[in-house]
């Protein structure tokens, strides 16, 4: 997939990529958001009745190769399944059609839509911070490339236990 060369499309990713880590800390080797995650490979069969619904090719093949991830949705890669704090939950499958063509498909458990303004988008991100760690709050709304470097670079450092999951440990 080409890498985008919209000004405006680079600097949007730039800001969300620092408030993820504005966020949730740096964690090198995880994704910023939905960092702790299952991976699995299988197989799709449909129904034989699905075919008179829908020409969708993964629906009138005999079957198809998948790949699917469940996920928790914040970019703590620590943060136990079971802590209501790792809501909402991700699920994304990918139905493999040809060398570089697939199908996907991608829910969320929760009941509504993200909000249409980024900034709606972010307080919502911020109340959930708030329940983790009120003290982890910081609102920037534009990152510097400092902050992208340190994320590239990031690597060479171990990172800390994050103070929500130290939090869980003490008090279990």
């Amino acid at each position: 997939m080409p890498l985008p060369s919209d000004e405006k499309l680079i600097a949007l990713s730039q800001d969300l990529l620092g408030q993820f880590d504005t966020i949730f800390g740096l964690h090198p080797g995880f994704r910023p958001a939905h960092a702790r995650g299952a991976m699995l490979t299988g197989t799709f069969t449909p129904s034989l009745d699905a075919a008179s619904l829908t020409r969708a090719p993964h629906i009138t093949r005999e079957s198809t190769p998948v790949t699917a991830r469940f996920s928790n949705a914040t970019g703590l890669p620590l943060i136990p399944d079971n802590n209501p704090n790792a809501n909402p939950r991700g699920l994304a499958i990918r139905f493999h059609l040809a060398e570089h063509v697939h199908t996907d498909i991608i829910g969320h458990s929760t009941d509504g839509f993200l909000p249409e303004q980024d900034r709606s988008f972010w307080s919502s991100c911020e109340l959930q911070l708030q329940a983790i760690h009120p003290s982890r709050l910081h609102r920037r709304s534009r990152h510097s490339s400092e902050a992208i470097r340190k994320r590239s670079h990031s690597s060479r450092r171990r990172n800390p236990v994050h103070p929500a999951l130290q939090e869980n440990r003490t008090s279990a």
